[in-house]
């Protein structure tokens, strides 16, 4: 069955209407180094994942210095790190092995301009980006788009093809993001076959908060079943 993580974690009630819904994973973007409206400061980040009950994982994201990485690691205590930076392939291996000695798996973001539908990492071939990345000794891959103006949450959808693709290169499980919406997350479930999928922007009212009805119609429609949103 497709695992279903729900992103930018700022509320309580956040984690309530998304437990509720029956989510399996919650994301807390922590101390990020761009501005986004998610962004949390460490002590914030742990009050929050205090509230999440038993056997619904915590998911930190998190970008670029590996130092502050891995010390938000060792203070916070997540399920998974999601890196979803520029990190080069040297310093995603140098972040995975720090990791691995707590016994913290990494999954690791590959996205796609949302401008272009370009693979923007350091090789423009979205197959052999894969591959790369696969080599880190990451435990999970995860595709997005960027824009210029965001380096999540843009609501534009990546090439499902292309995700289908890589998919079936790498010997990871495979989480898709990007664009994903309740009107659209069944019909990318189907195209892809992912082992997750990630929603942000997707599941939010007009000003940003995480909407119940939305939240709800998103995960049964992964799940296959009628929505009305």
């Amino acid at each position: 069955m497709t695992r279903v993580k729900i992103c930018g974690m700022t509320t309580t009630e956040d984690i309530r209407l998304c437990v509720e819904a029956g989510v399996n994973a919650l994301g807390f973007v922590v101390e990020y180094p761009i501005d986004v409206p998610w962004n949390l400061d460490k002590e914030k980040a742990r009050e929050l994942m205090r509230a999440v009950p038993p056997f619904v994982s915590r998911v930190i994201v998190v970008g670029d210095d590996p130092g502050h990485i891995v010390e938000l690691a060792k203070y916070l205590r997540p399920h998974a790190v999601q890196l979803h930076g520029k990190e080069p392939l040297s310093v995603t291996a140098e972040i995975v092995s720090s990791l691995k000695a707590l016994c913290i798996p990494v999954i690791k973001a590959l996205r796609f301009s949302a401008e272009t539908g370009r693979c923007a990492f350091s090789s423009d071939a979205p197959l052999d980006a894969a591959r790369l990345i696969e080599n880190t000794g990451v435990d999970a891959l995860l595709l997005d788009s960027v824009s210029e103006a965001r380096p999540a949450g843009t609501g534009r959808s990546i090439d499902w093809e292309i995700a289908r693709e890589i998919r079936a290169a790498v010997n990871l499980p495979l989480i898709l993001a990007g664009g994903l919406h309740p009107g659209n997350v069944g019909e990318a479930v189907a195209a892809v076959d992912p082992y997750g999928v990630d929603a942000i922007s997707g599941v939010e009212d007009p000003v940003g908060r995480k909407d119940p009805r939305k939240v709800r119609a998103f995960v049964e429609a992964v799940h296959g079943k009628t929505s009305l949103v």
